[in-house]
């Protein structure tokens, strides 16, 4: 019994610091975490199309996905009068754009470097 009870307490304490490390973000994050609006969802369907390397189908799909975040984006930027933003966005855009247009000539591995750019000007763009 001692040994079932002493199971049960290191059971309890696994899962006790499990759920703080958990919590705290120790084991990383996307870095579309944390972030809200148009551009966190940009960024997120983005982060989706990288990770399909080898999929130009699926980079296709993603990377549009995004870019219609990212014209929303851009709208709200232009609305709201926020030149800064727009000069990430329009670089987004065009880079996603590019992205699409190889995705769907097959060539994952270019389309992947133009989402990679992508990104950078999307993190860039929330940073500010």
């Amino acid at each position: 019994m001692k040994n079932f009870t002493a199971n049960l307490v290191i059971c309890f304490f696994t899962l006790f610091l499990n759920s703080q490390i958990n919590a705290s973000g120790f084991f990383g994050s996307s870095d579309s975490e944390g972030k809200s609006g148009l551009m966190a969802e940009a960024i997120k369907y983005a982060e989706l199309a990288k990770t399909h390397k080898a999929h130009p189908e699926e980079i296709h799909e993603y990377a549009k996905m995004s870019l219609e975040y990212v014209k929303k984006a851009e709208i709200q930027a232009i609305e709201h009068d926020n030149t800064q933003a727009r000069t990430h966005i329009t670089e987004s855009l065009r880079r996603l754009v590019e992205a699409i247009k190889h995705a769907r000539m097959g060539h994952a591995r270019i389309a992947t470097e133009y989402i990679d750019d992508a990104l950078v000007e999307m993190y860039q763009m929330t940073d500010n």
